[in-house]
């Protein structure tokens, strides 16, 4: 089983510049002439499309309230890099996050990031674990 999202965007290009140039998504499908792309980072699947979304209701300014897509990263400080250089706005800064787990330590590092049309991003990538 696997999971692709579609996210309504208000600005197509604007989204896709995103996605790709800050965020480091490649994008593997462009249909220009409905303006939606689906993109692809570390074997997640994301497409984007400007329009209504055919939902129970029109969105709203931020976009997707109360989800928050959870993307894993070998690399998440390459991500925060880019989401800096861009000036995107940041919904909680990188942090180290720990749990108990069979008696060893597990953690990783995270961090959330606001997209355009206010859809939530958090970027992880997992430390080594400790015992």
């Amino acid at each position: 089983m696997s999971l692709a999202v579609q996210l309504v965007c208000t600005g197509f290009a604007r989204s896709l510049r995103f996605y790709t140039d800050v965020l480091g998504f490649t994008t593997m499908r462009y249909d220009p002439e409905h303006r939606r792309a689906e993109l692809e980072r570390d074997g997640v699947t994301l497409e984007i499309a400007e329009g209504v979304a055919d939902g129970l209701a029109p969105p709203e300014y931020p976009f997707g309230r109360g989800v928050t897509l959870v993307l894993w990263t070998q690399d998440a400080d390459a991500v925060l890099s880019g989401v800096e250089a861009y000036g995107a706005r940041l919904h909680r800064p990188m942090a180290e996050i720990w749990r108990e787990e069979d008696g060893a330590r597990m953690g990783h590092r995270a961090f959330e990031v606001v997209d355009p049309d206010g859809y939530t991003l958090r970027f992880c990538e997992a430390l080594p674990p400790m015992r």
